[in-house]
């Protein structure tokens, strides 16, 4: 009998194969598949989605919900290398007698793998077998194989295809819907995109961004006096928030040229429990906290060190360790790199009882390193590889003590307090320590009744701040808290509505085009932006997850509310469109950052005689710096601008940022970076002990 093994990507197909025994590399065209010494196992791959869905026939209106399966190699010319693939996995399945889902063990994985046993393999589903692992080493993959389940998850298969489905019934029609609008006024076809997800994350955004602008900023003022003590800075702040100027003024003309005298010192200790282990969510918040990587740069890294076979599967929901896990085998295995061997005797020496969270995943465990070890990685590898060990010894280690000081000076009895804090006790801190965000550091020691000479007074006016706008973090844990989008998607999601240009920044605003786009569609079909309806059918399919509902039903749910949507977004087609070129001129002079030369405005700017776009300084004709653009397609720019030179930066298909001044030092010194990661592959050698 001939198994087929098919995984979701050709690197792991490699270390299946490698993993349950001397596999044979043979290829077939440019694909390659292993073969086990017995010729009865076969390992092959796909590469990501082999099949999505496609409209059954051109769109001529819409709604339209006459889908099929399709490869996109069929349609998209691009995506040719795909055929290949489908190819030798319909040839390999003619000598099999069973096939195998590999794929990874999730939503997006069963639909990966179902299609490519369905449609390329063209095999009986209810037939097929089931790996599930959570690490790519050795022992996790045998154990899988030597266990796989008898018969394809099928609840996950079928909410995996009704996602997609249902995503292409919204996005492909908000987007025709849209787009149709403004072509019968203008007659020109212009992309504009809407999606189940996305267009609801995108009202919240904006929802925040009137809350900012409602906020009236009132003045208030802070007094503070600087001293030191044993070479160490001190600044004491008055504690209440003076909103009366006359008031503040008062009391500075009292303090100023005095010193003070200490009145009390208040010293407590509180223990700080170790932190939990991290799901996908918590990763990313990390990720951008220390790093500042974006949420699908933390997502894509996770994934290059799963598939290196460094870290447990990433995409999971859990922030709990199982007990038979095998902590030792992964201790006792990272004791092994020079980097943790200290760190790793440390944690051994513990009851290895890790400090859970509340959030499990029946599917994969929270991330954890397997031990393996990595002998080349690229910066940013390096930089989550480790955020991941030392995470992992630290929530094994006990809570850690802090001493939490309050020194109150008194000057002409008004008193300044300065905190403090001091660790007792490292515990957990000994290892996750670099990776904690605080401001507060220890205070110099000080008696009650001590003279404090103070060589500092301060009366400052501020303004009181509108609330924190979203990050790229924030956004995904405030959809995850509304229960939109998955683990999987939140990140692109985010990364889709900067791609379109209806977001911009770190600390993130809404454009002209995002603005209007949300706006309207709030006003003429609100339906279209509902959190709650998105939520609701995010609700749907975890039922048909839990085997409590039929997927048609969820389907046919969808179709009638959709038809009824767009029966009203046709009754105000026109109003749409024009609001929405409106928003689509006024975007092309939003501003991109100050001009490095002079300071001014940067703009997009269309040449009076040419027709040609390009960005421009608002101070022309006193200031002439310019920088060309391409003259086809949407103009994504990026968020920052050039560490170099201070242009604008234009984002690439692949996510990179490249500077738009074409003489910028920086083109070179990119070329240089790319080159170095290429050769940056991850090695590693085997020394895990059991996942």
């Amino acid at each position: 009998m001939t198994t087929l093994i098919v995984a979701e990507k050709p690197n792991v197909a490699k270390r299946i194969a490698e993993a349950l025994g001397s596999a044979t590399r043979k290829k077939r065209g440019k694909v390659s598949y292993f073969v086990l010494p017995d010729e009865d196992v076969v390992v092959a791959s796909a590469v990501g989605h082999l099949y999505t869905v496609r409209q059954a026939r051109p769109i001529d209106r819409y709604p339209f919900f006459d889908i099929t399966w399709l490869s996109p190699y069929t349609y998209e010319k691009k995506m040719s290398y795909l055929k290949d693939y489908v190819r030798v996995l319909d040839e390999l399945a003619d000598d099999a007698d069973q096939v195998v889902n590999a794929c990874d063990y999730d939503i997006e994985g069963s639909v990966i793998g179902y299609n490519a046993i369905v449609h390329a393999c063209k095999m009986d589903p209810e037939k097929a077998l089931r790996m599930k692992f959570s690490t790519l080493t050795k022992e996790g993959l045998v154990r899988s194989y030597e266990s796989m389940e008898t018969s394809l998850n099928f609840p996950m298969v079928r909410a995996g295809l009704t996602r997609h489905e249902l995503d292409w019934y919204w996005g492909m029609n908000m987007s025709k819907a849209l787009s149709t609008s403004v072509k019968r006024l203008t007659g020109k076809y212009v992309p504009l995109s809407a999606g189940r997800v996305q267009t609801p994350t995108l009202y919240f955004i904006n929802e925040k961004e009137k809350e900012i602008e409602k906020f009236v900023p009132t003045p208030y003022w802070i007094l503070d006096i600087h001293f030191q003590k044993e070479g160490q800075r001190v600044k004491a702040s008055y504690p209440e928030k003076i909103t009366d100027g006359e008031k503040a003024s008062a009391i500075y003309k009292e303090i100023k040229g005095k010193d003070g005298s200490v009145t009390e010192v208040k010293r407590n200790k509180a223990t700080r429990a170790p932190p939990i282990p991290m799901d996908l969510g918590l990763l990313q918040s990390e990720a951008w906290g220390n790093f500042r990587f974006q949420p699908k740069k933390t997502q894509e890294v996770a994934q290059t060190l799963y598939e290196a076979g460094l870290i447990s599967y990433p995409r999971t929901s859990s922030q709990q360790y199982p007990k038979d896990l095998g902590f030792k085998g992964i201790l006792e295995a990272l004791k092994k790199n020079p980097a943790y061997n200290e760190a790793a005797s440390i944690v051994l020496a513990t009851p290895l009882k890790p400090n859970q969270g509340k959030k499990t995943d029946p599917a994969h465990p929270a991330i954890y390193p397997t031990g393996l070890i990595p002998e080349r990685l690229t910066k940013d590898q390096k930089r989550l590889y480790d955020l991941v060990v030392q995470r992992f010894f630290a929530v094994f280690m006990p809570p850690a003590v802090v001493e939490n000081i309050t020194l109150t000076v008194g000057i002409e009895s008004h008193p300044f307090v300065a905190k403090g804090q001091r660790i007792v006790e490292e515990g957990w801190m000994r290892f996750y320590g670099p990776y904690i965000r605080s401001s507060t550091g220890p205070l110099p020691h000080y008696e009650k009744g001590e003279h404090v000479p103070v060589d500092k007074h301060e009366k400052t006016r501020k303004m009181t701040k509108p609330p924190a706008r979203y990050n790229p973090a924030s956004v995904i844990k405030e959809m995850e808290r509304l229960g939109i989008g998955t683990k999987a998607t939140r990140a692109n999601t985010v990364d889709i509505l900067f791609n379109r240009g209806y977001i911009k920044g770190r600390e993130i605003r809404i454009t002209e085009i995002g603005r209007k786009l949300v706006e309207t569609l709030e006003h003429y079909c609100k339906e279209i932006v509902s959190v709650e309806l998105t939520s609701h059918f995010e609700g749907e399919m975890e039922q048909i997850l839990a085997s409590e509902k039929e997927r048609g039903q969820v389907l046919d749910e969808a179709k009638r509310d959709l038809r009824e949507i767009f029966a009203h977004f046709k009754e105000h087609e026109r109003e749409i469109g024009s609001e929405l070129i409106e928003a689509l001129i006024n975007s092309e002079n939003e501003n991109l950052g100050a001009c490095p030369a002079c300071g001014a405005d940067l703009k997009v700017i269309t040449s009076k005689t040419t027709s040609k776009r390009f960005v421009g300084c608002s101070n022309y004709p006193k200031c002439k710096t310019s920088y060309p653009l391409p003259q086809k397609g949407n103009i994504n720019f990026a968020p920052e601008t050039c560490t170099e030179c201070g242009a604008p930066m234009l984002k690439g298909r692949r996510g990179r940022s490249s500077c738009i001044d074409l003489s910028c030092p920086s083109k070179g010194k990119r070329e240089e970076t790319e080159k170095k990661e290429e050769k940056g592959t991850v090695k590693k050698t085997e020394q895990a002990g059991k996942d």
